[in-house]
């Protein structure tokens, strides 16, 4: 029997208001009228009042009372947009800026998964994550990082093991573990890979299935895998959907898969959400989040109430999230009012029953010690790339990799330890264009070491150098160099990764760096996204780390 004397916890008595609520003894606090209400769960559009109460949905039907009226005026009330998995720190925004940018396009809540600022600072990097989320004003939960580092061959700022990654999936807000990218490690049983596994049972684990197919992709799935977001072509898609993963569609400023994927969707997979993975504050302010992929889906005769399920009630579902995701009785008041459902236009947005404007009043960004940046050995390294060495072939728009034809090669590119071990490494790359200038930042996927590319030439190494020794002299950041003089930088003081600054400030001088590279020749239409991966080495085909190059399907560095 319960005990008479325990009150009744904080959610018992919100429930109960809920009730009283629903069942008009008290009146609500805000009511939603003449609205056509998305039910994602139905696919269906409903009528009535939505009223709601400390934040929550208490019910929706007829002449429902509060203080507070909002009338719709006909237009579209969904659930907030949740994006399922989301690395933070690519956008070069902290989590309050990037509140800022994403609310106006009808996000409510996204999972972070920040091996970012944890390849650099480890269990500190995410907790301040989730407490800078908390003061975010953007419903924020996370995923602990799994591979840190990515792989064998990078090294960060720090190396999680399994007994440190249990000790990250019990610290409030963590709803799994991230993406599991050593799959070599899943499919050879490595003893270290499988701990980690073994730590997460019971709890959401993020795949990560980059080029897997046939007898790979099924033991990796057979391992306990639940999701993907690598799959880059219809036959990739639909295989992991066969697989029984969840198809994390990918649309952001660094992979575009959604075009290729839009034929797989047609069919109205069950298990798909929408995520955006690494997407930039240019990207967000000049196209939009999660709102963007939805208009791109219904332009392609997509069903807008099924698009609208991807980035809601699927992504809840996806990540346990009990309470988000849908309009209806007993959810937050985690809302958007859309114009209508083929441009997603939207009218208002609400977070636990506050209004987006409410939410805009400035907030306090943690201060993040640690995390600076020293990149000993550069200024007198040897620069000189071995002649038998493969060039890196980019694409725009990719972030995979391939081996370039000999003597393709346009532009060099640098990486540098930025943790002090002295270590530097060069090849070159074919499809950055650089014909004069070096540009250089300290945002290099995962381990986030200085990547640097310069155009050829007799002032090649010199400018390469220059750069990177300035983003030191930043201790953190993008820098673009020519002629030994900077043209255009963005400080990035929190880990190297991130700027606190207004998403449109960020997003200008994002903009005036991107137009600088243009100017010497570099074509790629995201070019500091670009680079940003060219040291992640558990993507194919050539990736370049200070140890040297690459080659991630052979899984060993190409011999001087």
């Amino acid at each position: 029997m319960p005990d008479p004397s325990l009150s009744p916890s904080p959610e018992t008595t919100l429930r109960q208001r809920l009730v009283r609520v629903a069942l008009r003894q008290e009146p609500a606090d805000l009511v939603i009228r003449n609205a056509q209400i998305v039910s994602v769960t139905t696919r269906e559009l409903l009528s009535g009042d939505v009223a709601i109460a400390g934040g929550y949905v208490a019910a929706i039907g007829p002449d429902y009372q509060a203080p507070e009226l909002v009338d719709a005026g006909g237009k579209y009330l969904a659930p907030g947009l949740i994006d399922g998995h989301i690395h933070i720190e690519s956008s070069m925004l902290t989590p309050a800026s990037f509140a800022r940018a994403v609310r106006p396009c009808g996000t409510t809540g996204v999972v972070a998964e920040p091996h970012e600022i944890v390849n650099v600072l480890g269990e500190v990097g995410l907790r301040w994550m989730l407490e800078a989320g908390e003061k975010s004003g953007l419903r924020m939960w996370g995923s602990q990082p799994s591979c840190v580092p990515a792989s064998s061959f990078e090294e960060g700022g720090t190396q999680l093991g399994a007994a440190d990654i249990a000790r990250g999936l019990a610290v409030p807000g963590v709803l799994g573990l991230a993406e599991m990218m050593n799959y070599p490690g899943v499919l050879s049983a490595d003893s270290e890979v499988w701990a980690i596994l073994q730590a997460a049972r019971g709890g959401r684990i993020d795949g990560h299935a980059a080029g897997l197919s046939g007898d790979a992709l099924q033991a990796y799935a057979a391992a306990g895998m639940h999701s993907d977001h690598e799959a880059t072509t219809e036959a990739e898609a639909r295989e992991r959907v066969r697989a029984g993963l969840w198809l994390m569609v990918r649309e952001g400023s660094a992979a575009r898969n959604l075009d290729a994927l839009i034929p797989v969707l047609r069919s109205q997979p069950r298990r798909a959400l929408l995520v955006s993975d690494d997407i930039s504050a240019d990207w967000l302010l000049e196209k939009g989040h999660l709102d963007h992929q939805l208009r791109r889906l219904v332009a392609s005769g997509i069903d807008p109430l099924y698009a609208l399920s991807l980035a809601t009630c699927n992504a809840a579902e996806y990540w346990n999230l009990m309470d988000v995701g849908v309009v209806a009785a007993g959810f937050r008041a985690d809302l958007v009012l859309f114009e209508d459902l083929q441009d997603f236009k939207v009218a208002e947005c609400w977070l636990g029953g506050q209004p987006l404007a409410s939410l805009d009043a400035p907030v306090t960004t943690p201060a993040l010690l640690g995390g600076g940046v020293d990149v000993a050995g550069l200024a007198e390294a040897d620069l000189s790339v071995p002649a038998d060495w493969p060039v890196i072939g980019v694409r725009p728009d990719q972030i995979e990799t391939y081996v370039a034809p000999s003597g393709s090669g346009d532009t060099k590119l640098v990486t540098a330890d930025r943790y002090g071990r002295g270590l530097v490494s060069a090849a070159l790359t074919s499809g950055i264009g650089l014909q004069r200038g070096a540009v250089a930042l300290s945002v290099l996927h995962d381990a986030h070491h200085l990547v640097i590319a310069g155009a050829l030439g007799p002032s090649g190494d010199a400018n390469i150098k220059a750069a990177g020794l300035e983003v030191q002299r930043l201790g953190g950041g993008v820098v673009v160099v020519d002629g030994g003089q900077v043209v255009a930088s963005l400080p990035l003081p929190y880990g190297g990764l991130m700027s606190n600054l207004p998403p449109a400030e960020v997003a200008a001088l994002v903009r005036t760096i991107q137009s600088a590279l243009h100017q010497r020749g570099c074509p790629l239409p995201e070019a500091l996204t670009t680079l940003s991966f060219l040291g992640l080495s558990v993507i194919p085909d050539l990736k370049l780390t200070p140890r040297g190059l690459l080659d991630v399907r052979a899984w060993k560095l190409v011999e001087r």
